[in-house]
């Protein structure tokens, strides 16, 4: 629940610590179930982005004086049990680029309306530019994973 006068930098960058470590659990949990050993190096370069936007986010946060806490293991939840049940049957090329495909359609919508939201209440340029590397990253994700469909 977001609060009335927030920083709009605090809440961007709480945002994209959040996103990024629930992202990188999920992708985590893909990369054991990935097969194609091409497929699963990518993937594991795509975590390794992850990880850097997380740790500017951090960093950034710090700055302001904040420090952001992991999602907890009720958060990651969901998303581990869909990839189980995702991948029961098929851990094919195809249904691993699905899921990660899937994951990033939606961080590119969320991102589009958290760039909007935080330009709009005024967060620093630098944040949104963030923000903005992070929903080009997730469009590379689909790019890259569409070879795999």
């Amino acid at each position: 629940m977001e609060k009335k006068n927030a920083n709009p930098n605090i809440l961007l960058l709480e945002e994209i610590c959040k996103s990024v470590a629930l992202s990188a659990d999920t992708l985590t949990a893909i990369i054991a179930k990935t097969e194609d050993s091409g497929q699963k190096t990518l993937l594991s370069e795509m975590l390794e982005t992850y990880e850097g936007f997380g740790l500017r986010a951090r960093h950034r946060l710090r700055e302001l004086g904040e420090e952001t806490k992991a999602p907890g293991t009720l958060e990651n939840l969901p998303s581990r049990i869909s990839v189980t049940m995702a991948t029961l049957t098929d851990r094919s090329g195809p249904e691993i680029a699905r899921l990660v495909i899937d994951g990033a359609v939606m961080n590119v919508s969320e991102y589009k309306d958290r760039i909007r939201d935080a330009d709009e209440a005024g967060a620093d340029l630098a944040n949104i530019r963030l923000a903005g590397d992070l929903l080009a990253f997730h469009e590379e994700m689909i790019n890259k994973m569409r070879r795999y469909l």
